[in-house]
């Protein structure tokens, strides 16, 4: 069999981090009640968008669920307004439901469906501005539900080209009608220099991620007089799960279901997958809630990320330049990350680095699709993937009593060709013969 593999997109293929990671560290103290952190939903198929949903309460503690919708200028269609000059005209139609599963209906009283359908029509001034690359409509609901399990499904529909796409998840609405004190999910985004939170739905974050903090909102159903003060703790983990930054904040409320936002003492996270955790603890009462967020753009790695990001950068690195990387002091490697990048920056006269970006991405890629004894870019596959990116044809060759199950992946632009075995069946393909990398 032969499949026919095309060039992959930056447009279609989140790039640059390096894991997406959801991890929980628990602590040795009693087990703190916790928010379930629903990962971005994304559609697999045009129009892409991203949606995420996230459970929110009001002043008794009732639970309701958000649903933050993010469409990309890029994936509508969009028509020229006659008699309008230049100006361009897109439309959408966002579907949101709830579909109880069986428990939950059985407990509800009407056991319908929850959701909303509706349109939204968007005019820009010009075929430039529907074209940026950062212009995105976000559409936002809130949906009261019984507490229970549900399937969520968000559908949006190009409404000038007909095309549309789903994107689902399961959900769980906890009870917390006998719960004295606890928050809900925490909503990512910015923190301006005015103390103006601004939501970001997709939870990716470029430079901006400097400014980046979490809101949540507090109930507390116990007796007594306001104002009161809290004490939290925060961290931010890693894809491995180490924790990068922490600290604790006290923050005083006038009233219950008031937001509490929480900004770490340091942001200036490198390119990869991260976890951002705010736990409550006062008395018998101990909440935790995450949130997973993507790091897509960011400035030189530091530190210890300087040192994890050498090896995969030596599939692409020339002669001694990994040594000389690897020699410079704390002081000196910002500018040398920089000095080797600029090497191979295609457009010197732009703002982005297209060779930095596309290295990350294929490593992104390659950490997700690769298995290996390890990362995924450590694998044989890894490795090819991200030293000449995707293959410009695969052929799968299934397993015989002489050899095991093979894919070869052809590059025309040079000829290339490297055969790859998954001598135990496990999907763990290596690199057979030494090809011509």
């Amino acid at each position: 069999m032969i499949r026919v593999v095309g060039s992959h997109s930056s447009s279609r293929l989140p790039f640059l981090p390096l894991l997406l990671a959801a991890l929980a560290l628990l602590s040795g103290a009693p087990r703190a009640s916790r928010a379930e952190d629903v990962p971005p939903l994304r559609s697999a198929a045009p129009p892409f968008f991203s949606a995420d949903v996230t459970l929110s309460l009001d002043p008794d503690g009732r639970p309701a669920m958000g649903v933050a919708v993010t469409v990309p200028y890029q994936e509508l269609q969009w028509i020229r307004l006659p008699e309008a000059g230049d100006r361009r005209a897109a439309r959408a139609e966002l579907t949101v439901v709830f579909e109880p599963d069986a428990k939950t209906r059985a407990k509800s009283k009407s056991g319908e469906l929850e959701g909303d359908v509706w349109e939204k029509r968007l005019v820009v001034p010009g075929f430039a501005a529907s074209r940026s690359p950062n212009a995105t409509m976000v559409e936002k609901r809130t949906f009261e539900l019984p507490p229970g399990r549900y399937e969520a499904r968000i559908t949006v529909r190009d409404m000038n080209s007909g095309i549309s796409s789903t994107a689902r998840s399961g959900v769980s609405v906890p009870d917390y009608s006998r719960v004295p004190l606890g928050f809900a999910d925490l909503e990512l985004g910015l923190l301006d220099t005015a103390g103006v939170f601004t939501p970001v739905p997709t939870r990716r974050f470029g430079t901006d991620v400097r400014s980046i903090a979490a809101r949540a909102v507090l109930f507390d159903r116990r007796g007594g007089g306001w104002p009161r003060t809290y004490p939290f703790r925060y961290k931010v983990l890693d894809d491995l799960g180490e924790t990068v930054v922490s600290g604790t904040l006290d923050a005083t409320l006038s009233h219950s279901a008031e937001p509490v936002v929480v900004r770490p003492s340091s942001s200036d996270f490198f390119l990869g997958g991260y976890v951002f955790e705010v736990e409550l603890v006062e008395g018998k009462s101990r909440w935790r809630v995450e949130r997973s967020f993507e790091v897509d753009e960011s400035g030189p790695p530091r530190g210890k990320e300087f040192e994890r990001m050498l090896e995969p950068l030596a599939y692409i690195a020339q002669g001694d330049e990994i040594d000389e990387l690897r020699r410079l002091p704390p002081d000196r490697q910002e500018a040398g990350w920089m000095e080797f990048w600029r090497r191979r920056d295609p457009t010197p006269e732009t703002a982005r680095n297209e060779a930095m970006l596309e290295f990350f991405r294929r490593l992104r890629y390659s950490e997700q699709h690769f298995q290996g004894y390890g990362p995924g870019w450590r694998s044989d596959m890894g490795r090819i993937y991200i030293k000449f990116g995707a293959p410009d044809q695969i052929e799968s060759r299934p397993a015989s009593t002489q050899s095991p199950q093979l894919e070869i992946w052809y590059y025309n632009q040079p000829y290339r060709r490297f055969v790859f075995g998954d001598r135990e069946g496990f999907g763990r393909y290596v690199l057979l013969g030494p090809g011509t990398e």
